[in-house]
């Protein structure tokens, strides 16, 4: 029978092991260590032949919007091969850090379930950047599988690029040659196509072909004609790249003018064949962890390296995944990435913290040769900490949720895996549809953020239909339509440009600036009008007022970047003046927006005079090189933080700051302003020094922020240091060029963005004084205050219009003239609410006495009269604001006689209630009706009778929570409503 069971393969695959470990070892050191690996590789290389080591690039690409992660030891000379760049050594070696858990190379959703796919994993890499080509990469190669690493001749195969007609490249018969000249038999050399042997790093650029080496583990028979068929024990080991070709937009290719080499090696795969291992797990580079994993988890049973059926409980697998992901999720966070929190979910159902005490282990393990893994276990472990803590209770408040809503089981469908499972499983009840649809299933992916393996959870819980290639299509199609939109809404300005050939702005003036006599100097810069924009659509002149952009030939102002906004400032022409707003940058046009002055026109090629606002740059440049302090002040003394924003205008900064521990305090933020003024008082230097991407991977300690896409070239790299403080960051911003010249630096607001994010808004210069001299003059004014409680806490309603007036003044916003450093505004709040305690301490006991003293004061003073003759009374209780609660039942229950409405306002909480007498209802007036036509209406709350009692008569309003500076209009307004209803229905 041609049909053989899936157990019986396992058993064929489970012979195969036994004797391809006996026939592979008598050929190697089976006891050959990892570290020894790698090390041999690095010094053939690096020590034998020449080679420069050039450290790992971190797993997050920083100058590469084209992958989320680095996946391959060539991403860091893109810019060499594409020509952007000079290389800085001509041949070079490393082993670099790789992850693959999206796009081309997702290797996640079959981690565990073989012994060879991994998330991280490090490749071995030569280069050559025009020093030798295919000759001497071939015979180094070889050289070292077969004469250092002793692997045997004959299991090795070589493929080479058979050619293509399309690209009109030709048989690569030169490699062919090589090989031959090399020792390697003619069976052996096999062509291959464009799938297998030619590389393309996009869809155009550096292209060409490429030689590999596959091993064959089986040493039964000659087998070429398994080769690149996707066997096991039979795989490609090293890849070598000849990038020769340039591929055009058209799709052709043309010779490049330096010819490189870029080889890669799984170091993995290596090592297990060198080890004499099926698995890489078995591989000393994941048993150490597998065993820790044992070592560390109560009452689970070893690893047995079992796969497939034989791991009925999937027990093995998630050895594998777990060991897998904690190497990824260690190497991630070590380099400032922040992965998903999958493994973290797997790893908490065992034992709390068992990621971060495996993680110590992958450190020991590989903190040698990536010491930034060594360097940042603080963070590390601080992030792991972190985000189990989120874990933990995410998982309680769904189990919550979850069991509301279904009698599913929790672990049955783990709704972590996607925050927002249960709102889309309430979604899909609500509109119960007879199947997930195309439609449906892209709005639970595009709102709801579900993947696929979450909608078909969901199509399982409600037994409803769903088919995968439905979202595919629909994904596609979205695709498309995003594609097509952008094309029709490009900028037709851009298009103009482009069209008629304009040249790019030179902006490099924008950093042309001096100190001279302890005064800023700001050049002024001759320019000339390329072209003029009205109501985006080019004219050839723009008369006086009208709002209008020009294109100049070069420009020393500043455009929108990196957090800190356009300058602004004047073109002075003969014939009048333009005052520029903003700058608009449109793909390296810089757009100069604003009005023109004159009784003439202004013509395209007009030169002029363009003159930079300094005092509006100064306070700028301030506020930037004060952006940089705090976000290294908040590393050193928080140790964990990311940089989430940051904006920087002429009058604060604000910086959002993601934080992995506890939250800011108070006397934090009083200590990061002390460090900080230290190193304004002590007039450090702004260093500026300008790199490319490899001289910037050279730095240790760089602060990058995640997701950020720098330059390839003329990365600026700004540079603060004081003792043991560092400050250093990649940055296109204007800086000052000495601490000293910040002045002062004063945090006027800290606010919490959620549960790690920080927003701090802080000033510098002038406007650090002004809070700083409106600290003094309102903390004399409450220190006055608190003198005189005593003598005036029989007149609470004053206590607590004078409380309520200085709150709101606490209320600022940020580019007001009346701000606080936040420190004095915390402690200007605790006195406040200090008078406030004292206040209604006092008369707690005197509650009815306090009510009904005011109310006394309201029936003899605020009585009013509508044109009817009838009398009633609407009062705002003042008294409540320094009473904890307010029964206002006894304010109405003085006055049984007339329609009553009493509003009080307690702890940012306001509430009301109307009584009327009965035998003044009617159907225009009730009481109900009197309350929702004026304060319901105005506060946005509900209104209901009290138990048991007749809404017409008697109505209160449900209590809502209403800012203090927004309380004074919103009283005023429900006053004028409540009057006006009573006055026209009554």
């Amino acid at each position: 029978m041609l049909y053989v069971t899936y157990s019986k393969l396992l058993l064929f695959h489970h012979i195969i092991r036994k004797s391809t470990i006996r026939n592979v070892t008598k050929y190697i050191q089976k006891d050959i260590c990892s570290k020894v690996i790698r090390k041999r590789f690095l010094d053939y290389f690096i020590k034998e032949n020449g080679h420069d080591f050039v450290k790992s690039s971190p797993v997050v690409p920083y100058c590469d919007p084209t992958v989320a992660f680095v996946n391959a030891g060539m991403n860091q000379f893109k810019a060499i091969f594409l020509g952007n760049q000079a290389p800085q050594y001509e041949k070079v070696a490393n082993s670099q850090k790789c992850i693959r858990v999206g796009g081309k190379h997702n290797d996640l959703d079959i981690i565990g379930k073989d012994g060879y796919h991994h998330t991280f994993f490090e490749m071995l890499g030569n280069w050559s950047f025009g020093a030798y080509f295919k000759t001497e990469a071939c015979e180094l190669a070889w050289d070292l599988l077969t004469n250092v690493y002793k692997l045997p001749a004959s299991r090795l195969y070589v493929t080479y690029f058979k050619g293509d007609d399309k690209l009109g490249i030709e048989e690569d018969l030169e490699t062919k040659e090589i090989w031959r000249k090399i020792g390697v038999s003619e069976e052996k050399i096999l062509p291959f196509g464009i799938t297998e042997n030619f590389w393309e790093m996009g869809l155009t650029g550096p292209c060409g072909p490429c030689t590999e080496i596959h091993i064959d583990l089986i040493k039964t028979a000659s087998r070429p004609q398994f080769v690149n068929k996707g066997l096991h024990d039979l795989t490609e080991l090293w890849n070598i790249v000849f990038i020769q070709y340039n591929r055009q937009p058209d799709g052709t290719v043309r010779p490049l003018p330096k010819q490189h080499v870029d080889t890669g090696m799984g170091f993995e795969r290596l090592t297990s064949i060198l080890q004499g291992k099926i698995s890489n797990y078995d591989t000393d580079n994941f048993a150490y962890l597998i065993n820790a994993i044992y070592k560390n988890s109560s009452k689970v049973p070893k690893y047995q390296g079992n796969f497939g059926e034989n791991d009925w409980n999937n027990l093995d697998t998630s050895y594998r995944i777990l060991a897998d992901h904690t190497r990824m999720i260690t190497a991630c966070l070590a380099d400032g990435m922040i992965p998903e929190q999958k493994t973290i979910l797997s790893s908490n159902q065992n034992s709390n913290g068992l990621v971060k005490e495996l993680s110590k282990y992958v450190v020991d393990h590989l903190g040698h040769v990536y010491p930034e893994m060594e360097r940042n276990i603080t963070q590390i472990h601080q992030i792991i900490d972190y985000e189990e803590d989120i874990y933990k209770s995410l998982k309680l408040v769904a189990k919550k949720d979850w069991g509301k809503l279904t009698k599913a089981e929790l672990s049955e469908i783990d709704v972590i895996d996607s925050p927002s499972f249960i709102t889309a499983y309430k979604e899909v009840a609500a509109m119960n549809p007879s199947k997930i649809d195309s439609k449906l299933a892209f709005k639970l992916y595009d709102t709801y953020g579900l993947d696929e393996d979450c909608i078909a959870k969901l199509s399982k819980l409600f037994k409803l239909k769903f088919d995968p290639a439905d979202l595919k299509q629909e994904l596609e199609q979205a695709k498309y339509k995003s594609k097509k939109q952008n094309m029709y809404s490009e900028n037709e300005m851009y298009a103009y440009l482009i069209k008629n050939g304009y040249p790019r702005t030179d902006d490099s003036f924008k950093y042309s600036y001096v100190k001279n006599e302890d005064k800023y100097v700001f050049e002024d810069l001759e320019v000339k009008v390329l072209c003029v924009f009205q109501d985006e659509y080019p004219v050839p002149e723009i008369e006086s007022d009208y709002y209008c952009s020009l294109l100049l030939d070069k420009t020393n102002l500043y455009s929108e970047a990196g957090g800190q906004i356009s300058d602004n400032g004047v073109i002075e022409f003969k014939s009048g003046t333009f005052e520029v707003v903003t700058v608009e940058n449109v793909n390296g046009y810089l757009l100069h927006k604003g009005f023109y002055k004159s009784k003439d026109k202004l013509q395209e090629g007009a030169s002029g005079v363009l003159k930079v606002n300094k005092d509006f740059r100064l306070n700028c440049m301030r506020n930037h090189t004060s952006t940089h302090l705090l976000n290294a002040a908040l590393k050193n003394l928080k140790n964990t933080t990311c940089q989430k924003s940051s904006k920087v205008t002429e009058k604060y900064l604000v910086f959002d700051v993601a934080i992995f521990g506890d939250k800011l305090n108070i006397n934090e933020i009083i200590a990061i302003e002390k460090q900080i003024q230290g190193i304004i008082n002590n007039g450090q230097s702004v260093n500026i020094t300008e790199v490319d991407s490899q001289q910037l991977l050279r730095y240790d300690s760089v602060t990058l922020i995640p997701g950020e896409i720098y330059p390839d070239n003329g990365i600026r790299i700004v540079e603060i240091k004081d003792k043991e403080f560092i400050s250093r960051e990649p940055c296109c911003g204007t800086h000052i060029l000495n601490t000293k010249d910040i002045e002062d630096f004063c945090i006027i607001s800290l606010k919490s963005l959620g549960r790690s994010t920080a927003s701090i808004m802080a000033v510098t210069g002038e406007r650090a004084k002004l809070a700083r001299a409106n600290a003094v003059e309102l903390t004399d004014e409450i220190d006055a205050l608190i003198k005189n409680v005593d003598d005036n806490v029989d007149k609470p309603d004053l206590l607590a219009m004078i409380v309520s007036t200085i709150k709101r003044k606490l209320n600022y916003n940020v580019d007001s003239e009346f701000i606080l450093p936040t420190c004095v505004r915390h402690r200007c709040l605790e006195k406040l609410d200090a008078i406030n305690k004292q206040v209604k301490d006092a008369t707690k006991e005197n509650l009815r006495d306090f009510i009904e003293m005011e109310m006394q004061t309201a029936l003899e003073s605020n009585i009013k009269t509508t044109k009817s003759n009838q009398k009633y009374i609407i009062h705002y209780l003042r008294s409540s604001m320094v009473l904890k609660s307010v029964p206002l039942q006894k304010a109405t229950r003085l006055c049984p006689d007339i329609p009553i409405l009493v509003i009080s306002y307690a702890d940012s909480m306001v509430k009301a209630r109307c009584c009327i007498p009965k035998e003044l209802r009617t159907e225009k007036f009730n009481a109900e009706k009197w309350m929702k036509q004026s304060v319901v209406s105005v506060f946005k709350s509900r209104a209901a009778p009290p138990k048991g009692q007749d809404g017409t008569v008697t109505c209160n309003m449900k209590e809502k929570k209403v800012h203090v500076q927004d309380w004074d209009p919103l009283l005023n307004e429900c006053l004028e409503r409540a009057r006006r209803y009573i006055e026209e229905n009554l």
